[in-house]
């Protein structure tokens, strides 16, 4: 995955905040997580990356990708839904581990402009509550009480450009440092 950018290794997502509601039980499952030794439980924002990117997207272009996700929520009543944790692998970057949330991300989502920009469709994504080796399966037999997440459903959200970059120091390789730009709002469900 070439999502870095020169030798300063930034990484770039697209990624979906829930409103703060849907914080509070997500933030003790991954506290649960830390407590057990998942040295990544910290290391990403409470956020859903739905695609790397090589290049942010444009405010126009999170729009047009909120109202599409909007459409998608319609037949729940809006909702979004977390459902069964899950490990989800992204190429050249730790995978997402966290309950995978009921919407599928298709390249088809994106607006037509932005899709030259999208190197890896992350689906169906994960509310991540930490980063795992590749080679890690948070979801084996031997992990068993984590298997049941966070019961949390949430209609507002937000979709932002996240970059990201290791540090020098810390964990490798669950320490990084992020930056979340100016985040635009799902249309509200009518």
């Amino acid at each position: 995955m070439d999502t870095q950018e020169g030798a300063r290794g930034i990484f770039r997502f697209i990624v979906l905040i829930p409103y703060q509601d849907a914080h509070k039980p997500a933030e003790e499952y991954r506290q649960k997580l830390f407590a057990a030794g998942f040295h990544g439980a910290h290391a990403f924002p409470m956020s859903a990356p739905l695609a790397a990117v090589s290049r942010s997207f444009s405010r126009e272009e999170l729009k047009e990708l909120a109202r599409n996700i909007r459409n998608q929520t319609k037949g729940n009543d809006g909702k979004i839904l977390a459902l069964t944790p899950a490990s989800l692998p992204c190429p050249g970057f730790p995978s997402f581990f966290g309950p995978q949330l009921n919407l599928y991300i298709e390249e088809d989502i994106f607006p037509a402009e932005a899709k030259s920009k999208i190197l890896h469709t992350l689906s169906p994504p994960v509310l991540c509550a930490a980063l795992v080796d590749q080679h890690e399966d948070p979801s084996g037999p031997e992990t068993q009480s984590f298997k049941e997440g966070p019961t949390l459903s949430f209609r507002a959200a937000s979709l932002a450009n996240l970059s990201i970059r290791p540090l020098g120091e810390g964990a490798p390789p669950y320490s990084y440092k992020w930056t979340i730009d100016a985040p635009v709002w799902l249309p509200k469900h009518l």
